[in-house]
Parts: C-alpha cells; structure tokens; sequence
C-alpha cells in the first residue's frame, strides 16, 4: 500500500520543487481521519531546504497542518535516537560481565564497591539497550503489519529520546562520583593478577574511562535530578517543549500545505 502511495505523494510533491531540488519521502505517514499524510523534504546539495505535508489523496488543511505537527517531531526524534542510540545501545556487554565473572570465580573482600559499581554500570546499560531496541522494534512491529503511524508513536518517540539522554547523564554522573572506586578496583585487579586476564578491549574501557575525570565531572552537571525518574520526567519536559518549538519554527519553510 505505502509503495503506491509514495510514487503519487513523489508526483504530487514535485509541483512545489525547483528544478535543482531532489523530493525525499519519509516512509511512514501519520493518519488523520481516514487519509494517510506525508513529510517530504526538499533537498538542494544534500541539504533540506523546505518540506511538505502530501496524502494520497485530496488533502484537508487543517488535517495536514496537525498532521506536521505529530510527523516533523516524530521523525527529528527518531533521528536522535538512531544517532545518539545506536552506538550506546551496542557497547559491549562483555566489558561490564567479563570482569563480574572474573571476581564472581576469585572471591575477595576487596572487589566490594567495585563490584557494586560495576553491575550497577550494567544495569544502566541493560536499560539503555532495552530502550533503544524496544523502540524499533514497536516502528519495525507497524511497518511489518502497513499500519500508519499515530499520537502514540510520537509519545513514544519522546519517551525514548527522553530516556536514552537520561540514562547516559546518570551514567556519566555515577562514574563521576565513584571515579575513586573504579581506581581501587583497578589496583586490586592488578594486584590479584585478574587485571592481565581482561581481553584488551576490556583493559582500554576501564582506562579511558578513568582518565576522562575533570571531563566527567563537567558534563555531569547536566544532570538535572539525581532521581533517575524524577530526571526523565524533566527531560521529557523539556523535549516536548524544545520540538514543539522546532516544529513551529518548520511551519514557516512549509510548501504545502
């Protein structure tokens, strides 16, 4: 259905183009009343220049200005999560359980904090990539069953890019906090001789994240509660509002409607 749709929207969308502009179609519309809406892009030297809200059949205005609002900002934010997610969602998990497992076979009362520290790390990263993945595979669940997109996907967009930011700030704030305690362990680990079984890999995580303290310390000023759910309600906050402002701001390079 969307594949038919997309060559009528492509025609459509060319009548409000330049000669030296390209149409770029996102592949998932937003439906208002029984119509399937479509953000176009309009790109000049791989650039957006303007966009277009376009359905399949004979738009409704207001239909199409709302139909901007859910699909500019589900877009941009999906966008952000498969930039700034995808790299954090696939760190590997080795680097967190390899050293759990090594201390879990050599028991000593020194790994105490470390230890601690260490799963509470995974944790984090357990939730980031659970985030992440759930996301996609909610976009992947209605593309495989051709069902447009709805007020619920933008929520959950914001849900997403909301909470992937707050976790990566409470990590950040975590290891700012207990960079004495990672540098404890480190020396424990030598000392017992566990260090130089770690693959390489393992060894250069733990060290560069070592020797990124002042770093650390000033990004982890961003966080805005040091309640996990506390700050992602402020962010959610805050998303909201920052990409209602930058939809707004859309609205004035529209074509159509």
């Amino acid at each position: 259905m969307f594949n038919r749709s997309t060559l009528h929207i492509k025609k459509k969308a060319k009548k409000y183009k330049s000669w030296i502009e390209k149409v770029s179609i996102y592949p998932y519309p937003y439906e208002i009343s029984g119509r399937n809406y479509y953000l176009v892009d309009y790109i000049r030297l791989n650039q957006p220049v303007a966009s277009a809200v376009i359905s399949d059949v004979e738009e409704v205005f207001h239909d199409a200005k709302k139909a901007h609002k859910y699909l500019y900002q589900f877009y941009r934010l999906s966008e952000k999560i498969l930039e700034e997610g995808r790299m954090r969602a696939h760190v590997n998990l080795d680097f967190f359980r390899v050293p759990l497992a090594k201390m879990d076979d050599h028991p000593n009362p020194h790994w105490g904090d470390g230890y601690k520290f260490i799963k509470k790390l995974l944790g984090y990263q357990l939730t980031l990539r659970k985030t992440y993945e759930d996301f996609w595979d909610h976009i992947k669940d209605r593309k495989e069953k051709n069902l447009p997109l709805a007020e619920a996907e933008l929520e959950l967009a914001i849900y997403t890019a909301a909470k992937l930011e707050t976790i990566q700030f409470h990590v950040v704030f975590e290891l700012s906090r207990n960079m004495d305690v990672l540098l404890q362990w480190k020396e424990k680990m030598e000392e017992t001789s566990l260090w130089k079984d770690l693959k390489r890999e393992q060894q250069v995580f733990y060290t560069q994240l070592m020797q990124n303290d002042e770093f650390l310390k000033n990004e982890a000023k961003k966080v805005k509660s040091e309640n996990l759910d506390e700050a992602l309600k402020i962010n959610k906050k805050s998303m909201k509002y920052y990409m209602l402002k930058e939809q707004k701001s859309d609205e004035e390079i529209l074509r159509f409607p």
